[in-house]
């Protein structure tokens, strides 16, 4: 992993989409899914995504990749946090870590 992923993986994980959207792996699931099913379909996170939708959405996908030989890392993955990055509502502690090359 690089220094640049490490940084938005440690960024993802301080948003503990657990206590703040789901309670639990199963219900920030189900949260998530609605939005994960339109990026499938479309290829494109869908606009109405709210700040906290993603940064969960970025915490489940970090979590996933975690626990299993998927590589989470891809193309949603680079999807979500560039739709964090460009939110009008993003603060500046919502932010992941701009990529270094």
């Amino acid at each position: 992993m690089t220094d640049s992923r490490d940084a938005e993986t440690e960024r993802a994980y301080s948003y503990n989409g657990y206590e703040r959207l789901g309670g639990e792996p199963r219900y920030l699931e189900a949260v998530v899914d609605v939005a994960r099913d339109e990026y499938r379909r479309t290829g494109r996170v869908p606009q109405w995504c709210g700040v906290d939708l993603l940064r969960g959405w970025a915490f489940l996908l970090h979590r996933a990749g975690r626990f299993s030989s998927d590589d989470v890392y891809g193309l949603e993955w680079d999807a979500v946090l560039q739709a964090v990055r460009e939110h009008p509502a993003a603060r500046p502690s919502d932010l992941p870590p701009e990529r270094t090359p």
